[in-house]
């Protein structure tokens, strides 16, 4: 029958609990008190190896209240800059400088242009959110391991903890068992190496239950990014210039928590960075696209669903609005005349179709009446190398509280060109979660932290999407290319929703929003200045 990693059990099998310092704050192991849990009921042992700290117990509330009650000390936090300060600490980093894509002569098209946009867009950390925390047991023997782990990458799993064990490769198995949540959580599961060092150390299988707190806490993040962009449109309103720097940590590759020993969250620099999800497919005579590489991240980071894919999207498609704004032109044809490519036309005018768009510029002209008002919003992405990338075309409808500054969600309309469409349905739901997850990032999701560390460690403290606002109308439109091979339905979706989003409230509201999440302050702050 149907198996969940938290349900595996084995004979004999022990519970386990790994209990750390204030998450992500850097402090160090100084001191661990075992006598603060002697005599505890089931006890088996207090594991301690470098900076790893865990308890083991016959079961598992035994182990939780051993967890709590031992004392352990540890060094003061790294310290963390004010949260309000994140986004010029980024741009502030090192970086590794490097040119991704340069034509023309950017400085003389922008000086010559007849308008031109400048803006900075902001994407914080955010996390995975799984429903269900991280869960993996382990049977580690002299002789070999063997792990049930939810992993989407057995074979990096079983080197990880081959290094982590010193086993040979070889004798370890990594058995999959299906997990409470992917798409970039478990490409590092960190509760298989907590199982299995704690396993090591007792001699018995071992299960590893992550609490919430852990979960919200511990896990890796996406990296928070920078998009600083300035364009140029001509008399015609034609874009002649386009000048596009990011900043940005590494997006995927990260190492085990237990193999960290705190500090800063250093990871190579290759190779893979945001640079790979830069949208640079329009036709623009004159551009320039800047990737600042760091290596240093402030808080642990690592895969999230579309890597840099999301925040990219934001950035380069909410500007795209604005210099069609900056032109007084309408936003789809606006991008159809910077596009040669015939995919990505399809899409576009298969979305603008299905949503029935109706050309005019944006702001709607009664944008600056008071009271709840509505607009819509388009977006158009590439996700992949080509020749194997995917294009999605979104259109969002919003509406728009000024008095609560929030903001409802009701229809998203989608094109998708995967390629061959094999599955529909199964392309539809990848669709329909994509959309979710995204929206609920977009108007909700931003991981918070203080000097001590991550404070998001409960759902109050990290909000995601509920049941009411899920939208009232998913509507899609797959465009079928049989000519072509399958390129992929699981995350692209993920990629236009916050530029969509961010430039239907422009067109209710006449505000941009250029920093996720679009949270009813933000909303009313942006409403505010502007009337003011």
């Amino acid at each position: 029958e149907f198996e969940y990693v938290q349900n595996v059990r084995l004979p004999g099998m022990l519970h386990g609990r790994v209990v750390r310092p204030t998450p992500q704050s850097g402090a160090t192991l100084v001191s661990v008190d075992e006598g603060s849990v002697a005599g505890m009921p089931g006890l088996v042992q207090v594991v301690v190896r470098g900076n790893f700290v865990g308890v083991v117990a016959e079961r598992e509330e035994q182990a939780i209240q051993a967890a709590r009650q031992l004392r352990v000390t540890w060094s003061a936090p790294a310290g963390l800059p004010p949260q309000d300060t994140l986004f010029s600490v980024v741009r502030a980093a090192p970086s590794d400088d490097r040119l991704l894509d340069e034509a023309g002569d950017v400085a003389a098209a922008l000086a010559s242009a007849a308008k031109t946009v400048e803006a900075t867009y902001e994407y914080p950390f955010q996390m995975h959110g799984m429903i269900g925390p991280s869960c993996a047991v382990a049977d580690v023997r002299p002789d070999g391991a063997t792990v049930w782990s939810g992993t989407q990458a057995p074979h990096v799993l079983q080197a990880d903890i081959a290094r982590a064990l010193d086993l040979p490769v070889e004798r370890v198995r990594v058995i999959y068992t299906e997990g409470s949540g992917c798409y970039g959580r478990y490409r590092s599961d960190d509760a298989a190496l907590d199982a299995a060092l704690l396993s090591q150390a007792v001699g018995r299988p071992v299960r590893v239950q992550w609490m919430r707190a852990d979960e919200h806490g511990w896990e890796h993040y996406n990296p928070a990014m920078v998009f600083s962009i300035r364009g140029g449109v001509d008399a015609r309103g034609q874009v002649v210039a386009y000048d596009y720097e990011v900043w940005s940590a590494r997006h995927t590759g990260q190492r085990l928590l237990g193999e960290q020993t705190g500090g800063g969250w250093v990871l190579p620099l290759d190779p893979v960075f945001v640079g790979h999800d830069t949208l640079m497919f329009y036709d623009f005579p004159n551009r320039r696209y800047l990737l600042h590489a760091q290596g240093q991240s402030l808080l642990r980071n690592g895969n999230n669903r579309s890597l840099g894919g999301l925040p990219s999207g934001f950035a380069g498609e909410a500007f795209m609005d604005e210099l069609a704004a900056a032109a007084g032109a309408d936003p789809v044809a606006f991008r159809l005349q910077h596009l040669t490519n015939e995919r990505a036309r399809a899409v576009l005018e298969a979305v603008a179709a299905a949503a029935g768009w109706q050309r005019r510029p944006a702001p709607k002209p009664e944008a600056s009446r008071t009271g709840m008002t509505t607009g819509r919003g388009v977006a158009l992405i590439e996700y992949g190398d080509p020749p194997n990338q995917t294009w999605v075309a979104m259109v969002a409808e919003v509406a728009v509280d000024p008095a609560s500054g929030l903001v409802r969600v009701p229809r998203i309309v989608v094109a998708h060109d995967c390629g061959l469409v094999v599955n529909p349905d199964g392309v539809r739901n990848q669709i329909e979660g994509n959309v979710l997850q995204s929206l609920s990032r977009t108007l909700h999701e931003e991981v918070q932290f203080d000097a001590s560390g991550v404070t998001s460690l409960d759902w109050r403290s990290y909000p995601i999407l509920t049941f009411e606002e899920v939208p009232e109308r998913v509507e899609i439109v797959l465009v079928d290319r049989p000519d072509l091979a399958p390129t992929g339905a699981g995350e692209a979706t993920t990629v236009p929703t916050a530029a969509a989003i961010s430039n239907a409230i422009f067109d209710a509201t006449g505000v941009r929003l250029r920093r996720v999440p679009f949270t009813p302050e933000r909303v009313q702050a942006a409403l505010r200045q502007r009337a003011g």
